[in-house]
């Protein structure tokens, strides 16, 4: 059994590479228009947002989140305190109305800007 999982692991680390291919801007855009939505059923409804989401909403929706958590801790790494450890919903709002039709925008861009750019 543990010679399996060893197996099994060593034939998936080299995948998480690749699975975890760059995202770009207009996708980031969708995946936090998704968060956005979903926060704003959860305000309205409570826990019916749970049971009210797909799972491929959920999965966009934590897409959004999860690199948003992941720009913050980057930031935080080279810089101490990150402006972006606050208001996720804030900086997910600012993603979404962005235009999605610029193809010169990335996913970095817009992290960047919603952490540092807001107004």
């Amino acid at each position: 059994m543990i010679r399996k999982s060893i197996i099994v692991l060593l034939l998936v680390v080299p995948l998480m590479n690749s699975a975890s291919a760059a995202v770009d801007g207009a996708t980031l855009i969708a995946a936090c228009k998704e968060y956005v939505a979903i926060y704003d059923r959860r305000g309205e409804r409570r826990f019916l947002a749970g049971i009210a989401t797909s799972t491929a909403e959920a999965m966009r929706a934590g897409l959004c989140r999860g690199m948003l958590e992941e720009h913050a801790g980057h930031s935080r790494r080279f810089g101490g305190r990150s402006l972006c450890d606050e208001q996720w919903y804030e900086q997910a709002t600012f993603i979404v109305n962005q235009n999605a039709d610029d193809v010169a925008v990335s996913s970095e861009r817009l992290l960047d800007d919603a952490c540092y750019d807001r107004s």
